[in-house]
């Protein structure tokens, strides 16, 4: 059943935390653990920073991925996220689909999930991974064309010669989402001199997901004041969060977005636990 439109809505803006990395000037370090279900470890420090996020659904019709980096897309998909068969052969061609409406790409091709999960029963079944509360962007210039040539082999000299880009698709597997929704950053407020490359190592090979399976670099950011912080409250099983994780562009739309699981204030006493699926697609332009 829908929820009413004012309890979506939500207030215009929330107050809450979030884990910025402390530029320490030693080079920061993201590793996963043996059990690869568990919660990662970092070599670099984190610091506790107040931050504002908005009601991004107050802005609807007004956000795109060229601009602020992320958008807000109904998607209706009547599957069962924790089948592989099911998401192979239904949800990969739809979430492909998504992305060249929404980027205006040629093509597209979707090559990772991955599920995160707080039940101890679907972590321990399905290796899931918990919500990650600090910001970030998931590639640099070096990983991002390295998991291209991961998923496309011998083609991707051909297909990094024209712009492509990575988008990442994020959305509830459950019910509504009702703690740790997650938070995106205007790209348009990011300072890049802010950004620091992670180290991603990985430590275990029983891993389901192709992206966590991979040695790789990921970017998080220092606290900036000026960052401006989105989120959708109560997101439902319809819906999907798009957001810009790399561009090759540098024609000043927006190349990524930071992005990062946060605490909702607003959230209900006793939450339904968090079950989500993030999609990584490329996305190739003519």
């Amino acid at each position: 059943m829908s929820q009413p439109a004012a309890q979506v809505a939500g207030r215009p803006a929330i107050e809450t935390v979030l884990h910025y990395l402390v530029d320490t000037g030693e080079a920061p370090v993201f590793k996963q653990s043996d059990g690869g279900t568990d919660t990662v470890f970092t070599v670099g420090q984190r610091e506790g920073r107040r931050v504002t996020v908005h009601n991004g659904r107050l802005h609807k019709g007004t956000l795109s991925l060229d601009v602020e980096g992320f958008v807000l897309a109904k998607q209706p998909v009547a599957i069962d996220f924790f089948d592989d068969e099911q998401v192979r052969k239904i949800y990969t061609p739809d979430v492909e689909r998504l992305v060249c409406r929404y980027t205006g790409a040629s093509r597209a091709i979707a090559y990772d999930y991955t599920r995160r999960s707080n039940v101890p029963e679907t972590k321990a079944k399905y290796r899931t991974r918990e919500p990650v509360p600090a910001p970030h962007s998931d590639y640099t210039d070096i990983s991002a064309a390295q998991r291209l040539r991961d998923v496309v082999g011998d083609e991707a000299d051909a297909l990094m010669k024209k712009r492509f880009a990575i988008v990442n698709v994020w959305r509830s597997i459950a019910g509504t989402i009702e703690e740790w929704p997650l938070a995106v950053c205007d790209a348009r407020s990011i300072d890049d001199k802010l950004m620091h490359t992670f180290v991603r190592e990985t430590t275990h090979t029983n891993e389901p997901s192709f992206e966590y399976s991979r040695m790789s670099q990921t970017r998080h950011s220092s606290f900036d004041p000026n960052h401006r912080w989105y989120y959708f409250p109560r997101m439902t099983r319809d819906e999907a969060l798009l957001f810009k994780n790399y561009d090759t562009a540098t024609d000043g739309r927006a190349r990524y977005c930071l992005h990062s699981a946060i605490e909702d204030p607003d959230g209900p006493a006793n939450p339904a636990p968090r079950e989500s699926m993030e999609s990584r697609v490329f996305a190739f332009f003519d």
